[in-house]
Formats: structure tokens, sequence, C-alpha cells
């Protein structure tokens, strides 16, 4: 969209934790920071008048709210399972498992195919 852009640099990656709870933990956090930084662009889209790219934010937008719940609540399981791993992997594969068909509404995937 010929607007110059500024990436930051990139947080060291975090591969050890003390607890299931805390590995989670970070995940909810991540999906609230990608939540906020998807709003800034959303944002200075308005506030530039791009309602094309405003309009194109809101499918992010409405991903994150999924997102966020969905960490949230595995946060939950978490704590509730109280270190029995097996309680844990029966909720992901219950709940979490993809296996329906792609979300019609998203958009295309940057250099992927058709």
């Amino acid at each position: 969209r010929d607007v110059d852009v500024d990436i930051k640099g990139v947080d060291p990656v975090i591969t050890t934790f003390d607890s299931l709870h805390d590995a989670v933990e970070l995940a909810v956090n991540q999906e609230k920071r990608v939540t906020e930084e998807i709003t800034e662009l959303t944002r200075a889209a308005r506030e530039e008048s791009d309602l094309l790219g405003e309009r194109f934010m809101q499918w992010f937008l409405q991903e994150q709210v999924e997102e966020v719940a969905s960490m949230t609540t595995l946060l939950a399981v978490v704590d509730q399972a109280a270190g029995n791993i097996f309680d844990l992997e029966a909720y992901v594969a219950r709940e979490l498992a993809t296996t329906g068909a792609a979300d019609p509404s998203a958009p295309k995937m940057a250099g992927g195919a058709a």
C-alpha cells in the first residue's frame, strides 16, 4: 500500500518454564499483546482514513477475540487439571482440535498458493 514500515527487534524466544501454567500464561499474554498490536494497526488505518486497511484488519480483530478466549480457557483448564497432563491432553484433543474447513472469510495468505 506504499506505506513506510518500521519493524522493531524480536524478543528472545523463551523455551523453558517452571510449570505448565507458566507456559500457557505466556501464550495468553502473547495473544493479548498481539491483540493490542492489531488494534493499533486498525486505529492507524482509521486515523489515516484508510478504509480498506481498516476493513482488512477487522478479520484479525475477530480472530484475536477467539484466540484470547481460547488461551484463557486453556489456562483455566491447566489450573483445574492440577498437574494431571492426561486430563489436559483430553481437553485439547476434544476442544481445540481443528478439523473444520478453512474460514472462507480469512484473507488469502501472502505468497501462498491460491
